[in-house]
């Protein structure tokens, strides 16, 4: 079926129904941007059959591109002009994790967590951004973290209820790009995978960045950390944690 039967075909059927407008063209994108990503995917496995008969490549897919982003970018350190809520410096043990995402510096710094996410073990950090050009501003008042496990994952539990914390995920986007700034306690390794795609960090205590690719954060990108025994748990995204302007 065409696009322009979709649409029409959606447009009798909700004719009498009150639904926000543009509905029908919203599937019909939807739909075309599917069909380029089956298209990206079924171009991908030829170019890895081609490989296959030549001489290795140093790269098949252009960093950044729909390919899953890039990998770890270098550690970064905190921005002169950085103050916490006090209007003082901050200090090292005040900062959570700090990581350049394009063309700024992401800085979570710890802050005091409400009576009952202290009772139930949560932290809280507010969130900074430096940019190259201009000033540092506070992008998130309160961010809470380590409250939550995924249903069913067991290791998150067991490490949560021994004090020590899961970690921290945040993501940004910024020119256009998505960047995911992952902290997790010393012992473990931490790996973003983005719509299948593994952008290994490896340890994370004061924070590391990947560039990925995905349209939905909450649900097309997972944060993993690997314990030294091996067990493996996710972190769970905060409310909050997607951070827009």
């Amino acid at each position: 079926m065409r696009d322009n039967e979709v649409a029409a075909l959606l447009d009798h059927a909700v004719a009498t129904v009150e639904l926000p407008p543009g509905l029908a063209q919203r599937v019909v994108r939807r739909s075309r941007t599917r069909r380029r990503r089956r298209l990206l995917l079924s171009g991908g496995t030829v170019a890895v059959v081609v490989v296959a008969g030549a001489l290795l490549l140093p790269q098949l897919v252009p960093a950044g591109s729909e390919g899953g982003g890039t990998g770890p970018i270098a550690a970064a350190e905190v921005p002169v002009g950085i103050v916490g809520s006090d209007g003082r410096p901050v200090t090292p043990a005040q900062v959570v994790a700090v990581g350049r995402v394009g063309t700024e510096t992401l800085v979570l710094i710890r802050s005091e967590p409400r009576a009952e996410e202290r009772a139930a073990g949560g932290q809280a950090a507010e969130v900074l951004v430096a940019p190259d050009a201009g000033e540092p501003r506070r992008l998130l008042d309160h961010l809470s973290f380590d409250l939550a496990c995924v249903d069913g994952d067991v290791v998150c539990a067991t490490v949560r209820s021994t004090g020590t914390g899961l970690g921290v995920a945040v993501a940004r986007r910024s020119g256009g790009r998505l960047y995911v700034l992952v902290q997790a306690p010393p012992g473990r390794t931490v790996e973003v995978v983005a719509n299948g795609v593994p952008h290994p960090l490896g340890a994370a205590p004061r924070g590391a960045v990947a560039e990925v690719v995905a349209a939905e954060p909450y649900e097309e990108v997972q944060v993993w950390a690997s314990i030294e025994d091996g067990r493996r748990y996710q972190i769970p995204w905060a409310p909050g944690a997607v951070l827009i302007d």
